[in-house]
């Protein structure tokens, strides 16, 4: 019998290469479903994870034990690596369970014959298995991506946002302004004994969550007590300065994590227009709006694709934000499946885009109106060069910030980086490269 932490592992590695699934939401329905106990949990999200974060280096050793270039199916190339990576990085569990579950779920799908490859293959990493076995320090990259981060944020920028700290991935929530921080921690603590819960140091109203398991069954959240938002996404909202009152804009929406955030801002007298290019994701913002005890009576949605222009939407706004899709490398360590999904090209097909979705917005900025662009990656292409080449006639780079997020490293001119080299910023922080313009006209 195949351990379920496995066969879970196996199910999703195989979906997020063969389906281009993300992991997270497709590993969230795999557990759900077996009801696994919290270790089955941990050691499958530990695996996926973990594999995915290493995934150059375990084919390298692969196909270093095959010694030739392995070409299997995606269900065992899924078998193979994620058994692989606990043979060289998790140290509790004895080679010969490991090899035997891995080989029995390829016989299963694919036959003798494949099995009796991996069953090789693993026999041999087996015998090359550390004394030790440690968890990966760091994230294994592809020498392109790798060498692009560094021309673009340097080595040592680079090697933070590639380190994996020991701990299990932290989760950063907002809670609402008219909640309780103190209470909704206090809350946290009572519902999940062994977890860590603090006050993020620069969202005022973060929490960072460690070791919490699922949070979103917490009677907090059915309450809408408070959202999950990485705390870097809480500041790009708050960086836009919207007040009660006013007209804001958040061109690329997506599911809203931020519109939320603007919707209660601007309270019951304000208007939101929250646009997508996807309207299956703007339609989610309601529900949202309603879980949080939002009123959706300051919202408004539309389906724009901004590289054309406007669409529909009409109006100047005092605040507009362009989040812009971008290709999420500043959040590689929480999502590694990004790294099958990009090559060299992306970022600078991106960085078009980008510009152009940044130009046709800027259109709606009033006079004296604030704009922000951010993207979560720290590569040049995608922030430093669209800003560089953005034409913004009448708009100047704003030389303040508001008054709570002072701490920032925030200065007038190009992109400044958000990420975990900031002061104050969690070990497991994203990266973004945020601008923020005022209309002068």
């Amino acid at each position: 019998m195949v351990a379920p932490a496995r066969q879970i592992a196996t199910r999703v590695l195989h979906r997020v290469e063969h389906d281009d699934a993300w992991a997270a939401p497709t590993l969230d329905v795999e557990l759900r479903r077996a009801s696994l106990s919290r270790p089955d949990a941990a050691l499958a999200t530990q695996i996926v994870y973990g594999a995915l974060r290493v995934l150059p280096a375990l084919d390298a050793a692969i196909e270093h034990q095959a010694k030739r270039p392995v070409r299997v199916d995606a269900w065992t190339h899924a078998a193979l690596i994620g058994g692989a990576f606990q043979l060289l990085h998790l140290g509790r569990v004895p080679s010969h369970a490991i090899v035997n579950d891995t080989v029995d779920l390829v016989r299963e799908k694919r036959g003798k014959r494949v099995a009796g490859f991996a069953n090789a293959i693993l026999r041999r990493i087996a015998e090359v298995r550390p004394a030790d076995p440690q968890p990966p320090s760091s994230l294994i990259l592809p020498p392109w991506l790798d060498r692009a981060l560094r021309d673009s944020i340097g080595a040592d920028h680079t090697e933070a946002l590639l380190r994996l700290d020991g701990d299990a991935t932290s989760i950063d929530l907002r809670v609402r302004a008219e909640v309780d921080l103190g209470d909704v921690a206090a809350s946290i603590s009572a519902a999940r004994s062994g977890a860590s819960v603090n006050r993020t140091a620069l969202s005022p109203r973060g929490l960072r969550v460690s070791g919490g398991g699922d949070l979103r069954e917490l009677e907090a959240y059915a309450k809408g007590d408070f959202a999950v938002q990485e705390e870097g996404a809480q500041l790009v909202g708050m960086l836009l300065g919207a007040l009660p009152g006013e007209r804001v804009l958040d061109a690329c929406a997506g599911r809203g994590g931020k519109t939320a955030q603007l919707v209660e801002t601007v309270g019951a007298n304000g208007l939101v227009v929250a646009t997508d290019l996807h309207e299956h994701r703007l339609l989610q913002i309601p529900d949202e709006l309603e879980r949080l005890r939002l009123s959706a009576s300051s919202l408004q949605h539309a389906c724009v694709d901004w590289t054309v222009g406007p669409g529909k939407v009409r109006g100047e706004f005092d605040r507009v934000l362009v989040d812009a899709p971008c290709t999420g490398l500043g959040t590689l360590r929480r999502r590694p499946e990004i790294l099958l999904r990009i090559g060299p090209h992306h970022a600078a097909q991106m960085g078009e885009s980008q510009r152009l979705i940044l130009e046709h917005a800027a259109s709606l900025v009033r006079p004296g109106g604030t704009l922000v662009y951010a993207v979560c990656s720290p590569l040049r292409e995608e922030g430093t060069g669209v800003v560089e080449q953005v034409r913004l006639p009448g708009f100047e780079f704003a030389k303040s910030l508001s008054s709570n997020l002072k701490s920032l490293p925030f200065g007038s001119g190009a992109p400044f980086d958000l990420g975990p080299w900031v002061p104050g910023s969690g070990p497991w922080a994203d990266a973004y490269q945020v601008s923020v313009w005022v209309y002068v006209g």
